[in-house]
């Protein structure tokens, strides 16, 4: 009897009491997506200047739990990390730019 990688998968996700794993699954398959969509390359954590860059492993964490925040099937939760980490991302670029934008208007009144 020979059991495919979907197979084993489907198994796992849908088991009694494995809705931890169906959503981290979701999580990481959505971290993985959302990287190859976007082109990035993959960046382990490092330390530069004194501050720690979490690289690929923030951007896990949030996506795991985006899934399991949104507490539903696992296909809600695969597209619930995919698109909300690409929602935070935009809101941290606005945010920079706000920031930035008010700091020179600040040093042109000095």
């Amino acid at each position: 009897m020979e059991i495919s990688y979907y197979q084993l998968i489907q198994f796992l996700v849908n088991s009694p009491g494995s809705g931890w794993l169906s959503y981290t699954l979701a999580g990481l398959l959505g971290a993985l997506v959302n990287l190859a969509l976007e082109g990035r390359p993959l960046i382990l954590p490092r330390m530069s200047d004194g501050a720690l860059h979490l690289g690929f492993v923030g951007n896990l964490i949030i996506c795991i739990t985006v899934a399991f925040i949104i507490d539903g099937s696992f296909p809600m939760a695969f597209f619930a990390a995919l698109i909300g980490t690409c929602i935070l991302r935009k809101l941290k670029t606005k945010l920079e730019q706000a920031f930035a934008k008010e700091i020179d208007r600040l040093h042109l009144e000095e």
